[in-house]
């Protein structure tokens, strides 16, 4: 029986991991347009309640997404997070790390010379084919 438990503990935390961000931005933004739809028709205050639901759910869907692939997915949410959170809770925390080349960049303008022609003129000079 506590096997059957931890199987379910560890698939539910695999899951959450592989599809948690995709899951809450989809049912955030859901939830503000019932809320919103709710709260203009029916004229509800407790859309209200929904409405701001949906927006928490839909920005810890995107910290979620940083926090695993430690970019944002969009410029709102990072401009959000950037300025209301403190540094410390900043999921990407400029952990990515830069690809770098191991050779050196090529100088522009630098460009080796054409090899010359069997008749021993030069490519470039008075190129006529």
């Amino acid at each position: 029986m506590i096997f059957t438990v931890f199987g379910i503990a560890i698939l539910a935390i695999v899951g959450f991991w592989l599809f948690g961000g995709v899951v809450l931005r989809i049912a955030g933004i859901v939830f503000v347009f019932v809320g919103l739809v709710s709260l203009v028709t029916l004229a509800n205050p407790a859309a209200l309640l929904m409405g701001v639901i949906g927006l928490v759910m839909w920005l810890a869907g995107h910290w979620h997404f940083a926090l695993r692939h430690h970019e944002y997915k969009s410029p709102l949410a990072q401009r959000i997070f950037l300025q209301v959170l403190s540094p410390r809770y900043d999921p990407t925390r400029h952990w990515g790390t830069p690809v770098v080349s191991q050779s050196p960049e090529p100088e522009r303008g630098n460009f080796p010379e054409p090899p010359a022609r069997p008749d021993g003129s030069s490519p470039v000079e008075g190129d006529s084919g």
